[in-house]
């Protein structure tokens, strides 16, 4: 049986990668996320983190903890959204709660290390826009939202670090 680190990993691998992939792509030509492709990517993680807690009962509270943060902050982001188009795209909005569900199903040092990587990354692009004088112009914030879960496992070190878990 692999362990269950390995399982939620295993869902970031063949499940979030691809259609996160994908999702990027279209964003970065077309500046929108597809409802298909975001409830695809959705229902692939859902399931496949599901499956994870059927095969290792140890990871249902984990688990269950990042379902209800998605849900809590996905609903936050959907109405900003709706409150201030000019801050935060639907599409992001409605992509925020998978990406949260999978980076918080990797732990909580990812999830924290996936926020934080995601507001750095998306500062330092809308900063480089600024310098070359683009200040009005839009840019695709899905790919950075969308590399959260990676962001978040790369990063997890330095927060454990900063924690004291280390």
């Amino acid at each position: 049986m692999p362990s269950p680190v390995l399982l939620p990993l295993l869902v970031l691998a063949v499940a979030y990668v691809p259609p996160a992939v994908v999702l990027a792509r279209i964003d970065l030509r077309e500046h929108r996320l597809p409802n298909r492709w975001i409830g695809l990517l959705t229902a692939a993680v859902a399931i496949g983190l599901i499956l994870c807690a059927l095969v290792e009962p140890s990871l249902r509270a984990p688990l269950r903890s990042a379902a209800v943060l998605a849900l809590v902050l996905g609903l936050g982001a959907v109405l900003l959204a709706l409150l201030a188009p000019q801050l935060l795209g639907m599409g992001d909005a409605k992509a925020l709660p998978v990406v949260v569900l999978m980076s918080g199903a990797l732990g909580g040092e990812e999830l924290l290390a996936a926020l934080l990587g995601i507001a750095l990354l998306g500062g330092i692009v809308g900063s480089v826009l600024l310098l070359r004088g683009r200040s009005g112009e839009r840019f695709a914030y899905g790919p950075i939202l969308l590399s959260g879960p990676m962001l978040g496992l790369a990063g997890a070190p330095l927060v454990a670090v900063a924690l004291g878990t280390a």
